[in-house]
């Protein structure tokens, strides 16, 4: 009984959290005006389903202050590599297209996406130029291909949700992908530290509580040089 009750309150803090994410997804989206919100909006979301993950509480100025400082690299960094999703999406939805054609076409666009998701985690982890962001994350995505064959896998799971169901769409329809693929990535970056650390350690959050500075180590005392030696010594008297 003990067990059904953890596991129904933890069921129940995972639906209220993705609701949440999905609720700064959709926002941020908007705030934007959709093309130019969406993507800030994302990496929004998934700094705040990261510190959910720690047990940090997720605030609106928060949120508002991640939205705000990625705007611009954003773009850059998850607008613009986006893009490279339009050929697949061309061939799903072109009419006439071979059966075959559509399936490789849907493979593709979930590798890409899959490749796509590990750029939140990197962007807000490192301090990286904007160009070097995509690279790093599919060297991590190609570094960890199970991990991101699972994240691919589960895309296409919740795809096909979305499609028998599609009235979850608006409730957790970016959340989903989202909290998976910031649990999965998570995981690889902290295998996979040596392909990103490059630049250096992960910029701490603003508003984490500074690292203590190490004691400067004690310097050892010389030791007394034997009598007679030809360099003790000597003693000296005041001036």
């Amino acid at each position: 009984m003990g067990r059904a009750v953890h596991a129904l309150g933890a069921g129940t803090d995972l639906v209220l959290r993705a609701l949440i994410i999905q609720g700064i997804w959709i926002a941020g989206t908007l705030a934007g005006g959709i093309v130019l919100g969406w993507a800030p909006a994302t990496l929004a979301a998934v700094d705040a389903a990261a510190r959910a993950r720690r047990g940090e509480p997720i605030t609106l100025r928060g949120v508002a202050r991640v939205w705000r400082e990625q705007w611009l690299r954003a773009q850059l960094v998850l607008g613009l590599p986006a893009l490279l999703l339009l050929p697949s999406l061309t061939a799903l939805l072109a009419t006439g297209v071979p059966l075959a054609v559509r399936v490789l076409a849907g493979i593709g666009a979930l590798l890409v996406l899959a490749v796509l998701l590990h750029v939140p985690a990197v962007e807000l982890r490192y301090r990286l130029r904007a160009r070097d962001v995509l690279g790093r994350a599919a060297a991590l995505a190609l570094a960890q291909a199970p991990m991101t064959l699972v994240l691919a896998a589960a895309l296409a799971l919740w795809g096909g949700i979305l499609a028998a169901v599609p009235g979850l769409v608006p409730f957790l329809g970016a959340a989903v992908p989202l909290l998976v693929a910031e649990h999965l990535v998570g995981h690889s970056i902290d295998r996979n530290e040596e392909l990103l650390a490059v630049a250096g350690d992960p910029p701490r959050p603003a508003d984490a509580t500074p690292r203590p500075e190490a004691a400067p180590r004690p310097v050892p005392a010389p030791r007394p040089r034997q009598a007679g030696h030809p360099t003790a010594a000597r003693r000296t008297t005041p001036a």
